[in-house]
């Protein structure tokens, strides 16, 4: 890495509060450290109460808690160095500024993870989970990351490694075999540790479409004008968000707002009322035109009906729309007989009382992600890890495949040591200068 041996240093947290903190790592941490504050005894891991000083000036720039990590044992494998110093763009800048000056360079971007990942205090998965735990948008997002940053990912991974190699035992063992019964060459527990490792591996990589949606979902309520779309987007807020009339076509393209569903961030979407094209007036034809690509983003559709009228609930499907789960709304106007006879796919509503409203929101929950319950520890949630995830099942596929049609066992081994290159290269084992640069670059500068 460009300036290994060099001793960075950065902002390490947003400037402005109270508190701030500059970092340092490499070889000359300390030592800068010592000629910006005199210390009589500098102890590894305790805070030390210090004056900042310009060594040429004599200037004390602040009084600060400063901190020495010496290697191995700090978050970058290297010596490290913390100033906790007042807050303010302008007094944590001077300070860097100072240590910048004594010969410590400006870290780049990810420059500290990228560190501790050569290092080998992480390995690829934890590195990534570093920026994913700053960015992260909802509850389930964060606990996903810090699983990751902890090592769940990573220890998955190694276990799917371990498979892996098992596999190339097994199948090296049958080359010595190659003349005994398929019972004793093991054929049968060769086909059962294939299939157990592919599984594993598509399972994991099944993660990724609920992962991706860890950090938000977004759901648009849609159908005709007078259903009470405005009137469920409220209750299911909890806010009046939306305006509501009696009037047809109170809404002209479409709102949106923020909820928090079981940890989930979830952005419901309220838009205007279908009715036949003849009836628009040009505003609600912008409108509609406004909001058609906003629709087709969206993740979920809840299909408003009236249930008091019979032509609602035909309800429309396309394949090139999202999923869709429909609300029959406005229960509290119609007859018990009438609610009776409305399909078990429906679910009752009612803006007015209440009711339904959650049974809605569980229903919605429960079609994004469907089997959370008994998902994985941790789930994919970055297209490179799939990418290799999906690379490892297919060579295992293949290899099973190869070894069904009579290819040799000492030739079959090759796809299963493909799956485990990349299953290496998820981890970082196998890494390259370009991958890293592109991993590391969505890093701000203080990690």
């Amino acid at each position: 890495m460009r300036g290994e041996a060099e001793t960075i240093c950065a902002l390490a947290s947003a400037v402005g509060g109270a508190v701030g903190m500059v970092r340092l790592s490499g070889p000359r941490a300390s030592e800068l450290l010592g000629q910006v504050c005199r210390l009589p005894r500098l102890e590894a891991r305790r805070m030390h109460a210090a004056s900042l000083r310009d060594p040429e000036s004599g200037e004390v720039l602040d009084r600060a808690l400063v901190c020495y990590m010496p290697a191995p044992r700090s978050y970058t494998g290297e010596d490290v160095v913390e100033v906790h110093g007042h807050g303010g763009e302008l007094n944590l800048g001077r300070i860097l500024s100072l240590f910048i000056g004594l010969g410590a360079r400006q870290a780049a971007p990810g420059e500290f993870t990228r560190r501790a990942f050569l290092n080998g205090r992480l390995d690829l998965t934890q590195a990534e989970a570093v920026a994913q735990v700053v960015a992260a948008r909802s509850e389930r997002a964060l606990r996903n990351a810090q699983a990751t940053l902890g090592g769940a990912l990573g220890r998955r991974l190694r276990e799917l490694q371990r498979h892996a190699v098992e596999l190339c035992g097994l199948l090296e063992a049958a080359v010595d075999f190659a003349d005994e019964t398929a019972e004793e060459r093991g054929e049968h527990e060769l086909d059962r540790r294939y299939r157990q490792l592919w599984g594993e591996l598509e399972r994991l990589a099944g993660t990724y479409r609920q992962g991706q949606r860890l950090d938000g979902v977004r759901v648009a309520l849609v159908g005709p004008v007078n259903a009470g779309k405005s009137s469920l987007f409220n209750c299911l807020l909890g806010r009046n968000r939306a305006l509501v009339a009696d009037e047809p076509g109170t809404t002209r393209d479409y709102l949106e707002a923020e909820a928090s569903w079981d940890g989930h961030r979830v952005t419901l979407l309220d838009t205007a009322g279908e009715r036949p094209e003849t009836a628009l007036t040009p505003l609600e034809r912008a409108g509609r035109a406004l909001a058609a690509p906003v629709l087709t983003g969206c993740d979920l559709w809840v299909q408003v009906v009236d249930a008091s009228l019979d032509s609602d609930l035909e309800v429309p499907r396309s394949d090139d729309t999202p999923p869709v789960v429909v609300a029959a709304n406005k229960v509290d106007r119609i007859t018990p007989s009438r609610r009776a006879s409305l399909g078990p796919e429906l679910i009752q509503t009612s803006a007015i009382s209440r009711e339904g409203v959650e049974v809605l929101r569980r229903r919605v929950m429960e079609a994004l992600f469907p089997s959370e319950g008994e998902a994985e520890t941790v789930q994919i949630t970055l297209q490179r890890q799939w990418q290799g995830l999906v690379n490892a099942a297919r060579a295992v596929r293949e290899g099973h495949d190869a070894l069904h049609a009579g290819v040799p066992p000492e030739v079959a081994v090759e796809h299963v040591r493909e799956a485990l290159e990349a299953l290496e290269a998820v981890t970082g084992e196998r890494s390259t200068e370009a991958v890293l640069d592109a991993v590391f670059a969505r890093f701000c500068v203080g990690k």
